[in-house]
């Protein structure tokens, strides 16, 4: 399956729960579930594994709270994300090849 069909899938499965839902509380999930991937980023103790294992999980709630936020505004992620990397890969190549 490519990314963006999986992107689809998750929106379709949000696609009833969120019809009632306000985009504050979704956009209140996506930053309590990056506030706990902040506090396992600090996690020293946590063997490395088990610590990669958290955060990617965490990780996957964040996109996955982000594909409700997508369908709840009708975003387009692959315009939107084509878009961020246009902005930012023309200051990266600024910096790089300075004229």
């Amino acid at each position: 399956m490519h990314f963006e069909e999986l992107w689809t899938h998750c929106e379709s499965l949000s696609k009833d729960s969120i019809k009632d839902q306000v985009t504050s509380i979704l956009i209140d999930e996506i930053m309590m579930k990056l506030k706990l991937y902040q506090i396992l980023d600090s996690k020293t103790e946590m063997p490395s594994e088990e610590l990669q294992s958290a955060k990617s999980r965490t990780l996957g709630e964040i996109l996955w709270a982000l594909t409700k936020l997508s369908l709840k505004d009708n975003i387009n992620v692959f315009e939107a994300l084509g878009s961020a990397f246009q902005f930012h890969s023309i200051s990266h190549y600024n910096q790089k090849y300075p004229t």
